[in-house]
């Protein structure tokens, strides 16, 4: 269960990362499609934040003390601290390519806890999956002509 625990560990503290991230760029987001995309990421860092308390409550469920420190967070996340001075458009392919290693890490979570017979997390895990795959859908028409 240790590889189990190791990765909804950094998959929990990458989706921090990815709510505090999306939320600053919330902020600062500027230009002729501003409110259509201020209004994306508000609703998208609000699921997010739901989503980690989902599965943080889950890894107490586990056994697992979820990643409570900043610097903790910062050390073992897959996701990187918001730019500053980016345009919206390097906002939105920053966040499209956070949410498909957000992606990569639910499916590596996935097989393990597969492995591991945890039905509940399998399923938590695959949630989450269908939701950031939606994001990224989103994210990507902003990006298409």
């Amino acid at each position: 269960m240790e590889s189990l625990y190791k990765l909804l560990s950094d998959t929990q503290a990458s989706l921090f990362l990815l709510f505090q991230k999306t939320w600053v760029y919330h902020w600062h987001v500027v230009g002729a499609d501003f409110k259509q995309i201020h209004d994306l990421f508000g609703e998208q860092y609000l699921a997010i934040q739901e989503e980690i308390d989902r599965l943080s409550e889950h890894m107490r469920f586990l056994g697992i003390k979820p990643i409570s420190s900043l610097s903790r967070v910062l050390e073992v996340s897959g996701v990187s601290e918001a730019k500053t001075n980016i345009s919206s458009m390097e906002m939105i392919r920053d966040l499209l390519e956070d949410h498909k290693k957000m992606v990569d890490m639910f499916d590596a979570a996935a097989v393990e806890a597969e492995d591991k017979k945890s039905r509940g997390t399998i399923n938590l895990l695959d949630d989450l999956n269908e939701a950031h795959g939606k994001y990224i859908w989103m994210l990507r028409s902003f990006t298409e002509k």
